[in-house]
């Protein structure tokens, strides 16, 4: 399981209307990301930056956000990078 505390989104102009609708996506994205590994890990931050096609639809935005996001995590893992503190998830 994914656990976020807060997720801020930056999105270009031309996303303004369809911020909402993106993050609600991005969240539903995320709520289906498999455990990385064993152990509860934590990582304070994560700093991602895409470039994205405005003519995308808000489901493909968001499904790019979100991969990108778990793939990260899943690096920050697999590297030590983020602190292991037991349990299950990430």
């Amino acid at each position: 399981m994914l656990t976020i505390d807060t997720l801020h989104l930056q999105l270009p102009a031309g996303f303004e209307r369809r911020a909402d609708a993106i993050a609600r996506l991005v969240a539903r994205e995320l709520s289906r990301a498999p455990v990385v590994a064993e152990g509860e890990h934590r990582l304070p931050q994560a700093h991602l930056a895409l470039q994205l096609d405005p003519k995308l639809p808000d489901a493909e935005v968001a499904s790019r956000i979100a991969t990108a996001l778990v793939s990260h995590v899943r690096g920050a893992v697999e590297a030590g990078r983020a602190g292991e503190e037991g349990g299950r998830g990430w």
